[in-house]
């Protein structure tokens, strides 16, 4: 009897673990399946343009070099339409710097605060004219920079990092 009784409550948990076992594996599969989306939706444009090179105060340095240096969790778009690159990231100094932010707020912006970067294409170099910052903190814009001074506030920032 006990040992009838033994088998089913083995059965029982067994039986329970093969539906979470599966459940699981689903979550696996749907997990791999937004790693491959995620990585297909990068386009070469993308790829091509991070890149390209630019030359700002006797450097060099890529597109990709400066946008990975001066933000965290970065977002890479490319609107063909427009011919504009769009870079989203975490913020992080000292991007801003200028900034009179106390250290309680600047360690909120770099858990949560969002930089989108417009980057307007002309041919194998970015139009400076065309370049747009924004700063986005609870959902609410605390910073915009637009034209020739946003695009070398991004690269002073690069070069003095």
């Amino acid at each position: 009897m006990t040992k009838l009784t033994f088998v089913t409550c083995l059965s029982v948990l067994l039986a329970g673990c093969g539906d979470r076992l599966s459940e699981i594996k689903d979550a696996v599969s749907g997990i791999n399946s937004a790693a491959d989306a995620a990585a297909s939706a990068v386009s070469r444009d993308v790829h091509a343009i991070r890149a390209l090179t630019i030359n700002y105060n006797n450097e060099s340095f890529t597109i990709n070099d400066l946008f990975k240096t001066i933000l965290r969790d970065i977002r890479w778009e490319y609107d063909a339409k427009k011919n504009e690159l769009h870079v989203q990231g975490t913020w992080q100094a000292p991007l801003f710097a200028e900034q009179a932010w106390d250290q309680a707020m600047q360690k909120q912006l770099a858990e949560t605060g969002v930089v989108n970067v417009i980057c307007a294409m002309q041919g194998e170099e970015i139009d400076a004219s065309r370049t747009e910052i924004t700063l986005v903190f609870n959902d609410e814009k605390i910073l915009q920079m637009s034209g020739e001074d946003a695009l070398q506030h991004l690269y002073d920032t690069y070069l003095n990092k």
